[in-house]
């Protein structure tokens, strides 16, 4: 709707097809995927996808799983950090790993000072990668540390490889990449070895002493790589470099090479692409890398994550090619399941909220159970609208219906219905949206990714804090929107004819309850 000039709004777009089949499948989908940072997603032997995080404001490492590589799933919390002491605070970028025949989470800690993070391991309570987890070791890396990531080599030994500051230097004055063999999963041994070599200019930006982080293991045909992100996180130009293994002793510095150039960088309207992880599609056919950058020209730590397909070059080396925009179309990964047609569905909010796709403003923030409902909090940004949809599921004919409470905003909270290529942003999808504006109307519209176009507006008043029940009724091209059990609109459109279904606010904090979708024959 056009309560927001179109300039601020974020442009996101694609282009569903339906399926000759009752399984309506979306063949493409857009970026971003969702709002976080520091992406780490692992296939684990159950083909299903593990993803983690650190959960800002919880102090908490959560574990995703899907059998998406573009829906994150359900998440469960994998460990809290300590109430105080030397691992109570910031626990950056954690990675999953499988080790072993163990489940291991790599990432770090400190005491509320930057200055003290170190990098810690977690070990996984059972066999489950999905948790929970318990303190294992701190990696005696000798200085701060950071972005600890490891790997088995074609040699059988394993490794660590991590970002720090040198010994002695001065706190933030350059950040550089660190390798040592690891004698057991918790445990470094041997010498560490330098290996970011000369900072080169574009690696240089927000840090003249140079920045080297993030790093990632690549290993095809013997071949080893180091991917990791270049130039302060917070600017636009944030990037990925590559260091090539280039024979011999993997701890001797002269063997590792780097890009003479980032190999993948800002385009168009991605700026500060970075700290990425690597994949395969569901069918394990396709190579996938999903990587965050901000959402703010001038870089910030403001950061969605976005997900494309990348190849090999004839010399073995990977070739990521430039960020897709947002707002592109893309083929799904191959193999990804379509959603079903959706059955009847009610929520009332009391468990978690594993039902839910979230696509919210920044880092999870946003969209939470509180007190037996779901909130969102979208008045952070007016650029976004945040929503959530129910998972997996397609509703065509349907009676859809939700309390909705505005505590706070100037604008409004939604039924969203029939939707497709969902993304972060206001109008980023293409679907119908059934809204309650507190300037006092009732609304009908239609987004076609891009845009929102008024279909019907009806003069109502609404207060905040006040609770009305919100009901939309679709069969076919025939459309009903309903308050409180009085019918307020009446039409005909056909531009949309299945999706899925879910809840939005523009600007507003909003409270949904008691939501219910029941699925309709066709007449």
């Amino acid at each position: 709707m056009s309560h927001i000039p179109f300039t601020k709004r974020l442009l996101l777009a694609s282009l569903p097809i339906l399926s000759a089949s009752c399984l309506w499948a979306d063949t493409t989908f857009v970026n971003p995927i969702y709002a976080s940072q520091d992406p780490w997603i692992i296939k684990g032997p159950d083909e299903f996808y593990y993803s983690v995080t650190e959960t800002p404001g919880t102090k908490s490492v959560d574990i995703y799983k899907s059998k998406s590589l573009i829906d994150r799933g359900a998440r469960r919390t994998a460990y809290k950090a300590d109430p105080s002491g030397p691992r109570s605070s910031g626990l950056w970028a954690p990675e999953l790993h499988h080790v072993d025949g163990g489940w291991y989470i790599y990432t770090c800690a400190d005491d509320g000072d930057n200055v003290n993070h170190r990098a810690i391991v977690l070990k996984s309570d059972t066999n489950d990668p999905f948790g929970p987890y318990s303190y294992a070791a701190t990696l005696e890396t000798g200085a701060w540390a950071i972005d600890a990531t490891v790997f088995k080599a074609d040699n059988g030994k394993l490794y660590c490889v991590w970002s720090g500051w040198p010994e002695g230097a001065a706190p933030d004055s350059t950040q550089r990449l660190f390798i040592s063999e690891m004698s057991s999963p918790t445990k470094l041994t041997g010498k560490i070895v330098d290996i970011s070599g000369k900072m080169l200019p574009w690696e240089t930006v927000g840090r003249p002493g140079g920045l080297n982080e993030g790093p990632q293991v690549l290993q095809k045909g013997g071949k080893i790589f180091v991917i990791y992100s270049a130039s302060g996180s917070w600017t636009p130009d944030y990037c990925f470099g590559q260091l090539t293994y280039s024979g011999g002793d993997i701890l001797d510095a002269k063997n590792w090479v780097k890009s003479e150039k980032p190999v993948f960088a800002r385009a168009g309207n991605v700026y500060g692409p970075g700290h990425g992880s690597f994949t395969k599609s569901p069918d394990g056919k396709e190579d996938w890398m999903v990587y965050h950058s901000s959402i703010d020209a001038k870089g910030s730590w403001n950061r969605s994550i976005s997900a494309k397909k990348f190849t090999w070059n004839a010399d073995g080396t990977p070739n990521f090619g430039t960020p897709v925009q947002w707002g592109e179309s893309l083929t799904v990964p191959s193999g990804e399941e379509p959603n079903k047609p959706g059955t009847n569905f009610k929520e009332d909010f009391s468990g978690s909220d594993d039902h839910w796709q979230k696509f919210n403003f920044v880092r999870e923030q946003a969209i939470a159970l509180r007190d037996g409902a779901l909130e969102i909090d979208a008045t952070k940004d007016d650029r976004f609208g945040d929503k959530a949809l129910v998972r997996g599921a397609d509703y065509s004919n349907f009676e859809l219906e939700s309390d909705i409470t505005i505590l706070k905003g100037a604008v409004d909270g939604d039924l969203i219905f029939r939707v497709k290529e969902p993304a972060v942003g206001i109008d980023s999808f293409k679907g119908y949206v059934a809204a309650i504006n507190v300037n006092g109307y009732v609304e009908l519209g239609r987004a076609d990714g891009k845009k929102f176009t008024s279909l019907s507006k009806v003069d109502m008043p609404v207060n905040k804090d006040q609770t009305y029940r919100l009901k939309v009724a679709a069969d076919g091209d025939h459309i009903r929107v309903y308050v409180d059990g009085e019918k307020k609109i009446d039409l005909a459109d056909s531009t949309h004819s299945n999706g899925q279904v879910g809840v939005r606010a523009v600007t507003s904090n909003v409270r949904f309850d008691n939501f219910e979708v029941r699925a309709l024959a066709a007449k």
